[in-house]
């Protein structure tokens, strides 16, 4: 291998650098020698040093925080069944025939379909906030549920989401307890499981203590927290209060009954097999007639319900095929004739109309139910004999002692996939509806409000 000779210009240079590196070192340490002077060493720093030396605003304290992990680590506890059976919905078992037992096979697959499709719109106009879950992480080391907590009567609920997010650095390094604490007062706290090393006072009663010296089990045991219902009245809500040093938040639980889903038969999906009509009739029987038959020309095998109050003296039968004529007391009002309707109907959209109304060749009401089909609406509308303002906006005006309801002539914004149907407050006495949200609501039958609901009838 042959020698390799560095040029001058590299030695000079290599010579220099080597120079100044020596003196540079020797500078700096007679620097730090000079007693006037501070001298940035690599001693450590302490907390104490920290709040001397950063200046607190008035009425302000430094403190050093020691922000835990999120990494939950070995969670795999072994639960308590005797607090696990509490926890969601209690499981049920039917006995005797099964429901599908009385369908064929084909019919049984159809009616599955049919049912789902008919649940998926139920659930979607009803949305259940126990699924918008509010987790509230802000300068609060508690990081805790604010919303979306939801327990059956006397059942459990685990609180999830509990978790001290940080802690004062001087107290956990001097070893010090870790405590929380929870109040209830319409239940009680079990835990899932206990962790080793914690110490847990209260269990099975409505105030709960949980003392540890160590951030990471005292997060693991507040996962195991479960919180059983043991006093309950029709609806309410438990506020759960939690404590940790001087810092407090409130975790609301809802205490309910499962909601019964109403499901409606759909047929061959047609008009009249998934909506009734309804009609409140007053003396116009030549009208009713013309109603009725419009129906048998566009729409036929339609079940149109009639709720007549017209008085005795002028009271005539109306006997048509698919029709049911109720006779109320007379002059029973405008309002109580819907109510009676309604409560007659078994589909799950009806149509109201007034007994002076008929369908014409461009009556399309599959246009209202594919709207309520495919929407969180309630209420389709349409405009009759050309009106161009069909609807209105209400606003209510006043104060604590009195409100107004204020009504205009407008409507809101065009619903997607729908043109020119738009949204409103407000519709004239023609509209398709779902029939479980307004048999929840129903009509006032107070004679004033019959007559502000329909003039004729005043």
């Amino acid at each position: 291998m042959g020698t390799r000779f560095i040029p001058a210009v590299d030695k000079t240079l290599l010579l220099a650098a080597i120079v100044s590196f020596i003196i540079g070192n020797t500078l700096t340490t007679l620097w730090c020698w000079l007693p006037a002077l501070t001298c940035n060493t690599d001693r450590p720093v302490t907390t104490r040093d920290i709040g001397r030396n950063l200046g607190a605003p008035a009425g302000y304290e430094i403190k050093t925080i020691l922000r835990v992990s999120r990494y939950e680590g070995d969670n795999n506890l072994p639960s308590d069944p005797r607090v696990t059976e509490y926890l969601g919905e209690k499981p049920c078992v039917c006995t005797g025939k099964l429901h599908k037992d009385f369908f064929s096979e084909a019919k049984w697959k159809e009616r599955q379909k049919t049912q789902r499709a008919s649940l998926e719109r139920y659930t979607r106009r009803r949305p259940d906030f126990k699924d918008f879950h509010n987790q509230v992480d802000g300068l609060s080391p508690i990081s805790y549920p604010a919303h979306g907590l939801y327990v059956r009567p006397l059942r459990a609920v685990q609180l999830e989401g509990l978790r001290i997010e940080w802690f004062d650095g001087r107290k956990q390094s001097s070893g010090a307890d870790l405590g929380v604490k929870l109040l209830a007062r319409r239940g009680v706290f079990k835990l899932l499981a206990a962790v080793e090393g914690v110490r847990a006072a209260g269990v099975k009663t409505a105030s709960l203590v949980i003392r540890t010296p160590d951030p990471d089990r005292l997060n693991l045991q507040l996962q195991q927290i479960v919180y059983q219902n043991t006093e309950f009245d029709g609806n309410m809500v438990d506020i759960v209060e939690l404590y940790f040093g001087k810092f407090n938040a409130t975790i609301p639980i809802h205490i309910q009954h499962r909601q019964v889903t109403w499901l409606y038969p759909q047929g061959a999906g047609r008009v009249q097999d998934r909506v009734t009509v309804v009609v409140k009739a007053f003396l116009r029987y030549d009208h009713v007639r013309q109603l009725i038959a419009s129906f048998r020309k566009f729409y036929p095998g339609t079940r149109i319900i009639v709720a007549d109050d017209s008085p005795k003296e002028r009271y005539q039968d109306v006997k048509e095929e698919f029709t049911h004529h109720y006779r109320m007391p007379d002059y029973a009002g405008f309002f109580a004739g819907r109510n009676l309707g309604l409560s007659q109907v078994t589909t799950e959209y009806f149509l109201y109309m007034d007994d002076d109304h008929y369908l014409k060749p461009s009556t399309k009401l599959e246009t209202l139910m594919s709207l309520l089909d495919n929407t969180d609406f309630h209420v389709a509308s349409g405009a009759y004999e050309d009106l161009e303002e069909f609807a209105s906006a209400i606003r209510v005006v006043g104060n604590q002692t009195y409100a107004c309801f204020e009504k205009l002539r407008k409507h809101y914004h065009e619903i997607d996939g729908f043109p020119d149907c738009y949204a409103a407050d407000h519709t004239e006495n023609f509209f398709l509806a779902s029939t479980a949200e307004v048999k929840a609501v129903g009509f006032d039958p107070n004679p004033a409000q019959a007559r502000v609901g329909h003039q004729e009838d005043s």
